[in-house]
């Protein structure tokens, strides 16, 4: 009888857990609503402001033409100037022209967001460099009065507002809600979780209450691929992580021709290609099997012991995470504190949540890039099919 009262009793802690995790969890999402709704409105306002242009960078050495079609100045911005107006350069751009250039791209950067003599420099060098390099061809993508991207001339055309929608669709249809989105000027996420709580008990880290769903992200300027991973939130604390990527599409395919209206049933057939995909690993990410693959890499994470200092010491080394940020998850790691989610003995589970802690107070886009590095370690388990 003292058994079935402990199991009893045991049970009804967990269902009270599991709703005070859910109604965590539904606060989040409330709260990120507005984030939501915004990062599509701007996706769709920016898509209709948006445009490509096919433009020559370089010279003709050959036939010793030393007029470029393209040239830059530095009046307040550093700015390209082509036959169809002059445009201000955003830092991904400077980035991009610089490696095509030949020039280091961090001390280009710097130079473009620097003083009026520093951006005066930075416009002299690429004319310089332009005059001297072999002329080929570009994508230049702009919004508005910036170029946002200067990429290749192979570079394929999606419609990433089409892609994303199909993403939202095909997790709705697997019982999913959108729990976070955000787009910066170059690039776009959107999480989605299943709102049933998965408990999955661990030998040295206590129980883990997971929300398990898809992230999705992509960009059309260059600043990333048309990426799919699993995504996992921890309902106690909030610390979101991803997994491997289950997609990683590069945009490179034919040479676009000049005429750009030309392409547009090749950017059709692209994009409905890609949608196609989407929903596929989409469908794929919420499967029982996958979730039950991410339920055991949790387990398996949490019966490996690790030293947090020689793993700090290695993720500081070309890990992928900063110094100052190695002593601020040193810092919860002592703290110890299951608001957190870091409890339990010193295991490689606890070492990914003090990572994700971390990234909640860093901006969404370092934020999103420790949940890479976070849920990277866990394909240290080995988890058998």
């Amino acid at each position: 009888m003292k058994s079935k009262i402990m199991a009893t009793s045991e049970i009804t802690l967990q269902q009270g857990l599991n709703e005070v995790v859910m109604n965590n969890v539904q606060r989040m999402i409330d709260g990120k609503a507005v984030g939501v709704q915004a990062t599509m409105e701007r996706l769709i306002n920016e898509g209709k402001i948006a445009q490509d242009y096919i433009a020559p960078i370089g010279v003709n050495l050959r036939a010793k033409q030393h007029s470029p079609v393209i040239t830059f100045g530095g009046e307040g911005h550093l700015t390209m100037n082509m036959p169809d107006g002059q445009f201000t350069m955003h830092d991904n751009a400077v980035g991009q022209i610089a490696d095509r250039m030949g020039i280091p791209q961090r001390y280009l950067r710097s130079l473009a967001c620097g003083e009026p003599w520093a951006i005066m420099l930075a416009a002299y060098l690429l004319n310089q460099h332009s005059d001297w390099t072999q002329r080929s061809r570009v994508l230049v993508r702009t919004v508005g009065s910036e170029v946002r991207g200067i990429l290749s001339d192979s570079y394929r055309r999606l419609d990433s507002v089409e892609i994303l929608t199909a993403f939202v669709q095909e997790a709705a249809q697997q019982g999913a809600v959108i729990s976070d989105a955000y787009m910066n000027d170059t690039k776009v996420w959107a999480e989605t979780i299943l709102p049933q709580p998965i408990s999955i008990p661990t030998a040295k880290n206590g129980t883990v209450i997971i929300f398990a769903g898809a992230r999705f992200s992509t960009s059309d300027y260059g600043n990333g691929a048309v990426d799919m991973r699993a995504f996992l939130l921890n309902g106690a604390c909030l610390n979101g992580m991803v997994r491997e990527s289950v997609m990683k599409q590069v945009h490179l395919g034919s040479k676009l021709p000049d005429n750009l209206q030309l392409s547009q049933e090749t950017y059709e057939l692209d994009t409905r290609t890609t949608v196609s995909a989407v929903r596929d690993l989409t469908s794929g990410l919420f499967s029982k099997d996958n979730l039950m693959k991410k339920a055991l890499e949790i387990q398996g994470a949490s019966e490996i012991d690790v030293d947090f200092d020689r793993e700090l010491k290695r993720l500081t080394s070309g890990g992928g995470l900063l110094k100052s940020e190695s002593k601020e998850v040193e810092k919860i790691l002592m703290r110890n504190d299951p608001d957190d989610g870091v409890t339990g003995g010193a295991t490689l589970w606890k070492l990914t949540q003090a990572i994700t802690a971390h990234a909640r107070e860093l901006s969404p886009e370092r934020s999103r890039e420790l949940h890479e590095l976070s849920g990277s370690l866990l394909s240290r388990v080995k988890v058998t099919e």
